[in-house]
């Protein structure tokens, strides 16, 4: 398979009267909002681009490679490589045989997927499987710098699991074969039907907080 790319207000205070006077005094002042214990690091992609403000994140985003610890009891959010594409069916180039089924091949990929699962601990007796639906993950309408339109698959939040290492692996099911329209090679530019790994097994670690 063909690289991917990774691309409250505050309630003011009560009035207080004085005993037996009409007139009342001046509200105390607001509290200052509490600070995090710890800020959110940021995740930046290898091209530089802050993830957590591209994708409108607020906890921590673990996916690139500079982007794989978490602290305990934190949630978290898996941002998956994103797919490209030819720009338009103009341009498209298939293997032999391959007929898409939306003219435009990042419709054709959008139009396969069915649902993202994602793996804690793949194999191990500690596994743990979160399978959620399109809508609930698939974003679309990007371009890369190159020019080529993306989708990406953003999870929603998980708790952090128990300290130390695990592994995180995601699982893409199309309901059908999708090919990027990049290139004539089965093996480099097209997915396959049904549930497949989409990337390899991440490994993450769990940290004490600060």
């Amino acid at each position: 398979m063909k690289r991917a790319r990774f691309l409250a207000a505050l309630v003011p205070s009560l009035l207080m009267a004085a005993l037996g006077a009409t007139a009342l005094t001046a509200p105390a002042a607001a509290a200052p909002l509490p600070k995090p214990k710890y800020p959110v690091p940021h995740c930046f992609g290898n091209d530089g681009t802050d993830l957590n403000e591209f994708y409108g994140v607020k906890e921590r985003i673990v996916g690139p490679p500079t982007c794989r610890e978490i602290y305990a009891k934190e949630k978290w959010v898996r941002v998956a490589p994103g797919w490209s594409t030819a720009p338009s069916a103009a341009v498209a180039v298939y293997p032999a045989g391959y007929t898409p089924s939306e003219p435009d091949p990042i419709d054709d990929f959008n139009s396969k997927f069915v649902s993202a699962t994602y793996v804690l601990d793949i194999g191990t007796p500690q596994e743990k499987r979160h399978t959620f639906k399109k809508k609930q993950v698939l974003r679309t309408g990007f371009i890369a710098p190159d020019g080529l339109p993306y989708s990406a698959a953003v999870s929603p939040s998980f708790k952090a699991p128990d300290l130390g290492p695990h592994t995180h692996t995601i699982l893409f099911t199309l309901k059908d074969e999708h090919c990027d329209g990049l290139g004539s090679d089965r093996e480099a530019d097209c997915l396959p039907a049904g549930t497949f790994p989409y990337t390899g097994d991440t490994a993450i670690t769990v940290v004490p907080a600060p």
